[in-house]
């Protein structure tokens, strides 16, 4: 649904993005990682053609973002910035009925329109609130709600959770999860990785406008993980499991904690079902053997070589 090849938009001393190349699935959610400068918004606005790079092709859903199919690509995309203008004056049925009207939609849809996207964002309560009125949270939702009017297939939406509270963000996690299961391809903007870990499909990760990793959440930890942390859970005595753990090669310091072993291998990863027979083969009862996955913060520091 989103194809990025080659793209390339320089603004001089190193900023904006180089060589950017992804694909992005239809129905997916795509998190977008990175500090600030990066080049995540960059490369959201030439999505949505408000840049032109310099060189590189992007497309959605098969069509090329150029200046001639703008207006095609704008049918296709809402785009909710990290910063949205709002008329405080408006009530949020004004305020939605206004860019009805901006995006067209005639006049006899409008009230279906607007109760159908008040309803996906759990916002029909804010109906007749004045715009001036509105926490954060609910303008951020009336935001996205705007951004839905005209049904778009994309969704690209740079930091949706941003200055939320903790129920807010709960609340616009679950809006966006709503919107994949209705077929909404999604590129999510944000600084809050445990909010990407828990719902993306894929994220990437971009530092000084070059893209360092692509993939699941799984994927690319594997790939940026060096050594592995496995943990097994017994139903017996943990001392005979840590002595053949610690026997096991490639095993380092082993620790153990109430009937959890814990310990880093830096073995090859195929020899560890050899593990899980040499513990039950001598009578150790295996509740779990797992291997513990350094979460989306440890993956991001480790890609652009930060320490915490």
């Amino acid at each position: 649904m989103i194809k990025i090849e080659h793209l390339t938009r320089d603004f001089g001393g190193g900023r904006g993005i180089h060589d950017l190349s992804m694909h992005i699935p239809k129905g997916k959610i795509f998190g977008y990682i990175g500090p600030n400068g990066a080049g995540k918004t960059t490369t959201i606005k030439i999505l949505c053609s408000l840049y032109r790079p310099n060189s590189g092709r992007a497309f959605i859903n098969g069509l090329e973002v150029t200046p001639n199919n703008s207006k095609q690509i704008k049918k296709i995309i809402g785009y909710m910035p990290d910063n949205f203008g709002v008329y405080d004056q408006m009530s949020v049925w004004e305020y939605l009925d206004f860019f009805c009207a901006a995006y067209h939609i005639p006049v006899k849809q409008r009230e279906q329109r607007i109760n159908s996207v008040l309803e996906l964002t759990s916002s029909k309560h804010m109906l007749d609130y004045q715009v001036i009125s509105l926490s954060k949270g609910m303008t951020q939702r009336i935001g996205l709600a705007k951004t839905l009017l005209h049904d778009p297939e994309v969704l690209i939406l740079d930091e949706p959770a941003s200055g939320l509270d903790p129920y807010a963000r709960i609340e616009m996690r679950e809006t966006i999860l709503r919107l994949r299961d209705l077929g909404k391809t999604i590129m999510l903007s944000s600084h809050i990785l445990p909010e990407l870990a828990g719902i993306c499909d894929l994220i990437g990760i971009i530092e000084k406008g070059r893209l360092l990793a692509f993939g699941t959440v799984a994927e690319v930890t594997r790939k940026v993980q060096e050594n592995l942390k496995i943990t097994v859970m017994v139903d017996s005595d943990p001392k005979p499991a840590r002595e053949l753990c610690e026997q096991f090669p490639g095993t380092g310091s082993v620790d153990v904690t109430a009937n959890e072993i814990h310990f880093i291998y830096t073995g090859p990863r195929g020899a560890l079902p050899d593990l899980l027979l040499s513990l039950t083969g001598n009578g150790v009862r295996v509740m779990e053997f797992r291997e513990d996955h350094a979460d989306l913060e440890q993956v991001f520091l480790s890609v652009t070589h930060q320490k915490a």
